[in-house]
């Protein structure tokens, strides 16, 4: 027997059945309003992070196009407001005070300098970075490659292992990489002059820059312990402006160059042995 779909009815007094009222239920009620508000608070919050992430596109789109910008030419501290990198150079490894200092010459003078003052600004930034010990980890990290001869890095790279830099583990477990050589300050002995144009014979075929002569005495830091005095202090570089770009070709010991020119007379093209590698 089918059940009667009148059973929840009753009869009315025109003799009609009428629906029976459900009586509400609070707990549902009180459920259900509870779900409407968290519904709209989470569609709030959803609508501000939205709000937020697209403010921070925004901003991350800009700062990106200022930093792109500003990579092109220079890109500085915060904290000093020295040049870290430009167009051409860019600072070495853990850099020292006088570094960054010298570095920010560097960046002027490709800016607006002489070639005299190019050439002038590569040396210090070489000496300060070659030199400088105490931030070195090993004998592997050769400072100041970026300011060689682009045909020379490699070997030169190589040949500093084997000799200049060969000792530097050494130093370090003996003495502690605090207190080994860190140039303290450059001077200019002889101002910077163009002399002859300068033939790189170790490419075929041999090619001739412009070439400036570069001489240079420097200071090291009271830190180091070791002996100061089997450290050169006193240098001749030959830099040449290679396409736009100066480069340090070949650079001597002082004491090289004096001996040399003892013998042989002075000039301003005199070449002694050079220090730096092959030339």
């Amino acid at each position: 027997m089918s059940q009667n779909i009148n059973e929840n009815r009753q009869p009315s007094s025109s003799g009609k059945s009428v629906k029976r009222k459900r009586k509400p239920d609070p707990a549902r009620q009180k459920s259900r309003k509870i779900n409407t508000i968290l519904s709209a608070v989470l569609v709030g919050i959803s609508a501000v992070m939205v709000v937020a992430l697209g403010i921070n596109t925004v901003n991350a789109a800009k700062a990106g196009t200022v930093d792109n910008q500003g990579s092109e030419d220079s890109m500085t501290t915060t904290s000093t407001g020295k040049s870290l990198k430009n167009n051409l150079y860019e600072i070495g490894n853990n850099p020292t005070e006088i570094s960054k200092e010298y570095f920010q010459k560097l960046s002027d003078s490709v800016s607006a300098g002489t070639p005299e003052e190019k050439a002038e600004a590569v040396v210090y930034n070489f000496v300060t970075d070659y030199f400088t010990w105490t931030n070195k980890d090993g004998n592997y990290e050769v400072g100041g490659l970026q300011y060689i001869y682009a045909e020379k890095y490699a070997k030169f790279e190589e040949w500093n292992r084997w000799y200049n830099y060969s000792n530097m583990d050494l130093y370090i477990s003996q003495y502690g990489r605090e207190h080994l050589p860190e140039v303290a300050s450059i001077t200019t002995e002889v101002p910077t002059f163009r002399t002859d144009d300068f033939t790189v014979m170790s490419v075929d075929p041999p090619v001739t820059y412009p070439c400036y002569q570069v001489q240079v005495s420097w200071t090291y830091g009271d830190n180091a312990t070791v002996d100061l005095n089997d450290f050169p202090h006193r240098m001749r570089f030959q830099v040449v402006d290679h396409d736009g770009r100066f480069e340090i070709v070949e650079f001597y010991d002082m004491e090289s160059v004096e001996a040399w020119e003892a013998e042989n007379g002075t000039g301003t093209d005199a070449e002694a042995p050079a220090s730096g590698g092959e030339g």
